[in-house]
């Protein structure tokens, strides 16, 4: 009798449901892992709310698991069983999972994270497009002053990044909590959007040198021009939906030579920068400002998921991890 197993997949706008579907077996080049747990992205609810661009239907979301290896496929060598690694491919939300052992397309591949704690180990992805973006496309430098717009759990992890590249950073967000919480993880002014321009101009005279907007808001788009600094980089960091046009003044980029620049992932393929998950595993086995795990605001189950996108869409939770029971 073949093997059944729990996935939870979507089948069209807010259509998730819980499929009981084969158990799969890993082919050549391939491992099986058992799901221990995966944590759910604001991309996985806005595939929930919109629809998912990037998959045939049906399609599991999750893309931050943590597995531990249960079967090894023909020809794979230099991986044993009961390694745990984190995983990147639409898998996560299922009770197992086959992963290939190289990297391909969108995946960096299976990525050994020894015991680090599921609740830490679920950001190394995260982290990984939050090391990018610093990095990568805002080329931030030690002369820099920084701004981050929007103190949710990845703005809060660009706040970390920065400040542990040496650079003054400042947050924008309207929840007290979140700000006095990004002061805890290295900024040094945390801001309510109310206070922004006049807080930031005592803070960085003449601007902002990097904004980066972790807000899918596509109005911010033309605050953050007028809060850069000449030759200022601003980063789209976050997703915007259906609501991908914004008016900005072209003027204002052309004569100040602003650059408005995406970050998706650690880049987009052929752009990659894969070498960014081993610097997110290292700095989280760190600890410290990466101690991750105090963003982790809820758990939840396969069949609760659609209430944790629900607190999530309304801000009434930063972080979910989905931990598969025990047993499956």
């Amino acid at each position: 009798m073949t093997a059944m197993m729990r996935m939870a997949r979507l089948h069209g706008v807010g259509d998730l449901r819980i499929d009981q579907v084969p158990r799969p077996s890993p082919g050549p080049g391939e491992i099986l892992l058992r799901v221990e747990g995966c944590g759910v992205c604001p991309t996985d609810v806005r595939k929930f709310d919109i629809g998912a661009g990037d998959g045939q239907y049906p399609l599991n979301p999750g893309h931050e698991w943590v597995g531990e290896i249960a079967e090894i496929g023909a020809g794979v060598t230099g991986w044993h069983l009961h390694e745990r690694i984190f995983g990147d491919t639409f898998a996560g939300y299922g009770e197992w999972a086959v992963m290939p052992v190289t990297p391909a397309d969108w995946s960096y591949g299976p990525l050994r994270i020894g015991d680090l704690p599921l609740h830490r180990a679920v950001f190394v992805e995260p982290l990984a497009d939050c090391l990018h973006a610093i990095h990568d496309q805002a080329a931030v430098t030690e002369q820099d002053h920084v701004l981050v717009i929007g103190a949710g759990q990845m703005g809060l992890q660009m706040v970390a990044v920065a400040a542990t590249a040496g650079v003054p950073v400042a947050v924008s967000d309207p929840v007290q909590g979140r700000r006095e919480l990004a002061l805890s993880m290295g900024a040094d002014l945390a801001l309510h959007p109310d206070e922004i321009e006049i807080g930031l101009e005592a803070w960085s005279p003449g601007g902002v040198n990097a904004i980066i907007l972790t807000v899918g808001c596509q109005d911010l788009v033309a605050n953050c021009l007028s809060l850069a600094a000449a030759g200022g980089r601003i980063v789209l960091f976050a997703g915007f939906g259906t609501s991908g046009s914004a008016m900005i003044d072209v003027n204002a980029v052309h004569y100040r030579e602003l650059v408005i620049v995406g970050s998706e992932w650690v880049g987009t393929p052929p752009r990659q920068r894969r070498a960014r998950y081993e610097q997110a595993l290292e700095l989280l086995r760190g600890g410290g400002r990466f101690a991750l795990e105090r963003l982790v605001t809820a758990t939840c189950r396969l069949d609760t998921l659609p209430r944790a996108f629900a607190e999530i869409r309304e801000q009434r939770a930063m972080k979910y991890v989905l931990e598969m029971e025990t047993g499956t």
